[in-house]
């Protein structure tokens, strides 16, 4: 854990390190100088942890300081210490600010975060919350009575389930779908419910953080249940399916041709299903801004979820593209915990850049969308013609020029605006 501004420096100077002997690693030199491919998979996949870790600490430290936090939960008595520590960096302390509260001299306080207050008896840990005006509000439940535990035993350590988008949960008909454990008895209210259906769905997932691209401020809990939504959905229909394992080969050629027939959509929900990658089109819940996700259901199966939130062709083409990119690029890099991604959130990281470029030269390669001048019409004639002599979609040429120009007023009679909706609601794969 990152403590001050010290380690923060180093962390980055480190994490800047790794990426680029990351950049530079050029697994045919290795190759060439005799080492084995095993070693050198090995020799990537721990620098790229060494980087996730490293990543994780910084994203930490940065929340804190943000000073966005303002409730801390720790799990157990034993993180009390660390939850002081979190509080000082949330509130914009230094250790010496911290100290000169406390009367002591610095060092002492680094001491006590060294060993996260292990050794400082309760009156000191009384006297740093008090210095940190914290208010301290703790409870003792059995694990053996709790509810909670029995049903949603995931979701601990500060997890808020009153949070979670109970109504709209229970709305949608997902609170009539739980198995609930034997040894639960009696009734249940709303927010029970929901916390089931999370934990159910998710299983060890739940207690992993996932990757969020967004231009706007998104309910992270409405986002955890619609996750657990997706997932549900995917695992009946694997269970139901047994579709074969993932296979890349020809997959992207296949979708690429279907965007130019008239049920395109509907049809790449079928390929995407015999190559082994289950799509599911579910709306997005109040709070969250989603146009499409990609994930792993039980750490092998690739899932991409769409909400058809804006229903337009070009919109569904590019989404479908940079969700299978993270699943074709990024299997070992954040696909199990998931990546969510809305239109026109800036890229949050060299993930969601690679994704980008893997959906819009599956369609047109970049090189050669650099030397068209259609790039620059605003000629609806001259968009389709040169739609046509690629063999894709119009709707996707016009999708690429408003996104590079951010002018949504173009060409809104090619982007297929309200069929996308129609057409997988008469194919079974939407409800209204």
């Amino acid at each position: 854990m990152i403590t001050n501004e010290r380690q923060y420096k180093i962390t980055k100077s480190e994490a800047e390190r790794f990426r680029a002997a990351l950049r530079e690693f050029k697994e045919i030199d290795r190759i060439k100088q005799g080492l084995d491919p095993v070693i050198i998979s090995a020799q990537r996949s721990s620098l790229e942890q060494q980087l996730k870790d490293l990543d994780v600490q910084i994203e930490e430290y940065e929340k804190l300081r943000s000073g966005r936090v303002k409730r801390l939960f720790p799990n157990s008595v034993k993180e009390i210490g660390q939850t002081l520590i979190e509080a000082r960096i949330a509130q914009g302390l230094s250790q010496r600010s911290l100290a000169e509260r406390l009367g002591m001299k610095e060092q002492q306080v680094q001491r006590y975060e060294q060993e996260r207050y292990q050794a400082a008896n309760l009156t000191r840990v009384a006297e740093v919350a008090e210095a940190l005006q914290l208010d301290l509000i703790a409870f003792f439940e059995s694990r053996s009575d709790s509810v909670l535990n029995k049903i949603a035993p995931n979701l601990r350590g500060g997890f808020d389930a009153s949070r979670l988008p109970t109504k709209e949960m229970r709305d949608r008909g997902w609170l009539s779908r739980l198995r609930l454990p034997e040894a639960v008895t009696g009734p249940l209210n709303d927010v029970d419910l929901a916390a089931a259906f999370v934990s159910q769905s998710l299983g060890a997932q739940a207690l992993y953080r996932h990757h969020v691209r967004s231009g706007s401020t998104q309910d992270e809990y409405a986002l955890l249940a619609w996750k657990a939504q997706v997932l549900h959905r995917s695992r009946i229909y694997v269970e139901r399916e047994r579709p074969p394992a993932f296979s890349e080969e020809g997959l992207v050629r296949k979708l690429v041709e279907l965007s130019t027939r008239h049920d395109g959509p509907v049809q790449a929900v079928r390929v995407l299903r015999q190559h082994g990658v289950v799509i599911v089109l579910e709306r997005h819940l109040s709070g969250t801004f989603l146009d499409g996700a990609a994930m792993l259901l039980n750490g092998e199966t690739p899932v991409i979820g769409l909400t058809l939130r804006h229903d337009r062709l070009d919109n569904f083409w590019f989404t479908l593209l940079h969700e299978l990119g993270h699943i074709f690029l990024h299997r070992d890099r954040g696909l199990y915990e998931g990546f969510f991604d809305e239109e026109g959130g800036a890229a949050t990281s060299e993930l969601e850049d690679e994704a980008d470029d893997f959906a819009e030269s599956a369609f047109l390669p970049n090189e050669l969308w650099r030397k068209s001048f259609v790039r620059f019409t605003k000629v609806k004639d001259q968009v389709v013609q040169f739609a046509r002599e690629r063999g894709i979609a119009s709707a996707i040429v016009a999708g690429r020029i408003r996104r590079e120009r951010k002018d949504w007023s173009l060409f809104s009679d090619l982007i297929g605006q309200g069929s996308v909706r129609k057409l997988m609601s008469s194919a079974g794969h939407w409800e209204n």
